[in-house]
């Protein structure tokens, strides 16, 4: 590995915004190590794989030990689960707080026990705007997405005193395959017709705030939620 290229340890990697923020990594010289449970031909190229689970239980510690150090880390892993309070699984809930919470946590504290991460390093956790605002049939999700809240304001005060930047970004609907499979014609017109771009965002606009808050031009910015949405979350046409 050429060692004049900083490292960035992106876990979710082969996700449609995990290979959006790998290419743009790539692309500015960067190396990516990205984290997947298991490794395919249509993974992004210029990407070395780790075959990991952070949560599963015979996970080996050493396992991100080669690449490092991590210049940046970034987690765009996650699940998404449609309930309600009138019926909510407990079971499935508890499940969607081990991939969207306790998977960062858990790897997290490996990478800082085992003294991985360049000092200074900058972290990115990729959230989103439900995790600031509701939508009905979104319960677990909001709700585990709420809690990165707090992870990242602990985070970004505890690592503080190491020189670390902790922040997360916070995407809309992103114009993808998915939100178009997931989604009726009628609701993308209506998403994309909140604000006066007239156009979902785009996962470019993702990956490049990554990007920045990753790379020595973020100085002093941590602790934040950034949103990507095209200003959606904060703005009514009326």
């Amino acid at each position: 590995m050429d060692e004049s290229r900083k490292t960035i340890l992106l876990f979710g990697a082969s996700g449609s915004i995990g290979s959006s923020i790998a290419d743009v990594f790539l692309s500015r010289n960067w190396h990516v190590v990205g984290v997947t449970r298991r490794v395919d031909s249509s993974h992004a190229n210029g990407v070395a794989w780790i075959v990991a689970d952070p949560l599963a239980n015979d996970a080996v510690a050493d396992v991100y030990d080669e690449y490092a150090p991590y210049y940046a880390v970034c987690w765009a892993q996650g699940g998404n689960v449609n309930d309600c309070v009138y019926d909510v699984d407990v079971d499935a809930h508890l499940q969607l707080y081990q991939a969207n919470c306790v998977y960062i946590l858990s790897s997290l504290k490996l990478l800082l026990q085992r003294n991985l991460l360049a000092k200074p390093a900058r972290l990115c956790i990729i959230s989103s705007i439900w995790q600031e605002i509701a939508r009905q049939n979104k319960l677990s999700y909001g709700m585990t997405k709420s809690a990165l809240r707090g992870l990242v304001l602990s985070a970004a005060t505890d690592l503080a005193a190491d020189g670390h930047l902790v922040n997360a970004i916070l995407p809309g609907a992103l114009d993808t395959p998915m939100t178009r499979k997931n989604l009726t014609a009628e609701q993308i017109d209506e998403l994309a017709g909140a604000t006066q771009f007239n156009r979902l965002p785009q996962l470019e606009d993702v990956s490049r705030l990554a990007m920045f808050l990753c790379s020595e031009e973020n100085t002093g910015i941590t602790g934040q939620f950034i949103a990507a949405d095209l200003g959606f979350s904060r703005v009514r046409v009326l």
